[in-house]
C-alpha cells in the first residue's frame, strides 16, 4: 500500500496552523502531526491598514519553525494559504511574499468564498451532511455556506471573526451577525454544522465539564440552550478566569467569549436546535479538493480508510448492501484479518476511542451496540439504553444476527 505525507498550512487572522497528513490511495487521510502558533497577525487590523513589521517578524519566526518540521519529515507536497488578514491588509501581497520566503513554499492568498468552500468540503467529507448551514468561524472572518443535496449552493464571507469583533459591545456584534444571516435566506430550524478553533474549544469545555468519556469533538452536538449558557458564562469572565476552565488554553481564552457570542447569535437567528461540531475544516478541505457527492460513496470511502489504517487492502472485504449491519460486519472482518483475538471487542474499542469520519455519532453508537449484541448473542440492557430511541430491541437483535452470519461466512482466502 502506497501512502504519502502532505502538509497543509493555514496562515490565519488569529493563529497559524500546520497539519501533517498521511494520505491513503482513495484520498482519505490520517492526521499524524500538527503545530499551532497564536501569531494574531490581524490583531487590531482594520481593512486597508498595513500589517505592522513586528507582526510580520513574529509570523516569519513561526513559519521558519513550520519549515523545519516539514524538512525533518522530507515532505514534498505542501499547500499553504493566507486568509482574512492578508485580504484585509494594504500590504497583504507583500507580506505573503516575505512569509513565503520564510516558509520555503508559496503562501497563496485565498478569497473569502474559497475559504468558505474549502472549509465546507472539510466538513461535508467527514460528516454525513445532506442539507444545512455550514459555518466556519475564524479570527478575522465568518464563512456561511448553504448545502443542498450534498452540493454547495451558496457561499458568503463576512469580516466577522472572533478576534476582529473582540471588544465590541454585545448588541453591536449580534446585530452584525443577524445581518449576515439574513442575507442567506435560510429557513427556520435548518440543521447547523460548524468548524473553527473557538467552537471546538467550547465543545471540549462541554465534554470536560460534563465528565463525558469522549476523545474527539467530531460530530459532537451542543444544543442552542447550552451554547447560550456558555456565551453568558464566558462573557462574564476575564481572560485569566477563562484560561482556568477545562479545555481552554491561554491563547484561546482571548477570543472564546466572542466566539461563543457569535455562535449563539447564529443559532438564535435561524432558530436552530443546536450545532454539530466538525473537527475538520479548511486544511482538510484543501487536502481533499472537492466534495464527495453521495453519502454512500462517503461512507464506503471512510470504511476503506479503516482497512488502510490497519495495513489491509479494502478490496478483501465486500459491502453487498449499504446497511448498518453490512458496515459493522465490514469492520469486524477487518479486525479478524488483522489478527485481533477478540474481533468484536476490538471493534467496539476502536469505535469508542477513535474518529470514524463519514458517520454521525448516533450511527456510530448503533454500530457499537450491534458489535456487542453480535458478540454476546443477546441484547444487554446497558447497551440498549444507548440506542433505544433509534431502534426497537427486536430489530436490533435481528440486525446483530445478520452481522454474526456475515462474519461467520467470511473467508478472505477464497
Amino acid at each position: 500500500m502506497i501512502t504519502m505525507l502532505s502538509a497543509v498550512i493555514d496562515a490565519g487572522f488569529n493563529s497559524f496552523r500546520l497539519s501533517i497528513f498521511q494520505v491513503f490511495p482513495n484520498g482519505t487521510f490520517r492526521n499524524v502531526g500538527s503545530v499551532k502558533s497564536f501569531v494574531r497577525l490581524g490583531e487590531g487590523l482594520k481593512e486597508g491598514d498595513p500589517v505592522p513589521e513586528g507582526k510580520i517578524e513574529e509570523a516569519s519566526r513561526a513559519l521558519q519553525g513550520f519549515s523545519r518540521v516539514i524538512e525533518s519529515k522530507s515532505i514534498k507536497n505542501v499547500t499553504a494559504v493566507g486568509t482574512s488578514a492578508f485580504r484585509f491588509a494594504s500590504n497583504g501581497k507583500e507580506v505573503a511574499e516575505r512569509l513565503s520566503s520564510s516558509l520555503g513554499h508559496e503562501i497563496r492568498i485565498i478569497t473569502g468564498e474559497e475559504e468558505g468552500k474549502f472549509s465546507t468540503i472539510g466538513v461535508m467529507n467527514t460528516l454525513p451532511v445532506v442539507e444545512g448551514l455550514v459555518f466556519d468561524l475564524g479570527g478575522g472572518s465568518l464563512e456561511l455556506t448553504l448545502v443542498k443535496d450534498r452540493k454547495i449552493a451558496d457561499v458568503k464571507q463576512f469580516p466577522l471573526g472572533a478576534l476582529k469583533l473582540s471588544g465590541k459591545p454585545e448588541e453591536a456584534i449580534r446585530k452584525e451577525i443577524r445581518s449576515a444571516i439574513s442575507s442567506m435566506n435560510l429557513k427556520e430550524g435548518i440543521k447547523v454544522f460548524g468548524s473553527g478553533g473557538n467552537l471546538r474549544a467550547i465543545a471540549k469545555l462541554d465534554i470536560k465539564t460534563k465528565g463525558r468519556m469522549i476523545k474527539s469533538v467530531h460530530g459532537y452536538h451542543i444544543s442552542s440552550k447550552v451554547i447560550s449558557r456558555y456565551s453568558r458564562l464566558l462573557n462574564s469572565m476575564g481572560v485569566k478566569e477563562r484560561a482556568g476552565l477545562p479545555g481552554i488554553d491561554e491563547g484561546r481564552a482571548v477570543t472564546i467569549n466572542t466566539g461563543a457570542l457569535i455562535v449563539d447569535e447564529i443559532l438564535s437567528s435561524v432558530k436552530a436546535s443546536g450545532v454539530t461540531i466538525s473537527a475538520f475544516g479548511l486544511r482538510e478541505g484543501l487536502l481533499m479538493g472537492e466534495e464527495v457527492k453521495s453519502l454512500t460513496q462517503l461512507r464506503r470511502m471512510w470504511l476503506s480508510f479503516f482497512s488502510y489504517s490497519l495495513g489491509l487492502d479494502p478490496s478483501l472485504f465486500t459491502i453487498s448492501e449499504d446497511s448498518v449491519e453490512d458496515y459493522v460486519a465490514f469492520l469486524v472482518m477487518n479486525m479478524q484479518v488483522a489478527g485481533f483475538i477478540s474481533k468484536y471487542s476490538s471493534c467496539m474499542d476502536i469505535l469508542r476511542s477513535t474518529t470514524l469520519p463519514g458517520f454521525s455519532r448516533e450511527e456510530i453508537r448503533l454500530m457499537l451496540t450491534l458489535c456487542s449484541v453480535a458478540s454476546k448473542g443477546k441484547v444487554k440492557k446497558k447497551f440498549y439504553k444507548l440506542v433505544r430511541e433509534q431502534i426497537k430491541k427486536k430489530d436490533l437483535y435481528e440486525k446483530a444476527m445478520k452481522v454474526r452470519t456475515k462474519v461467520r461466512e467470511f473467508n478472505p482466502w477464497n
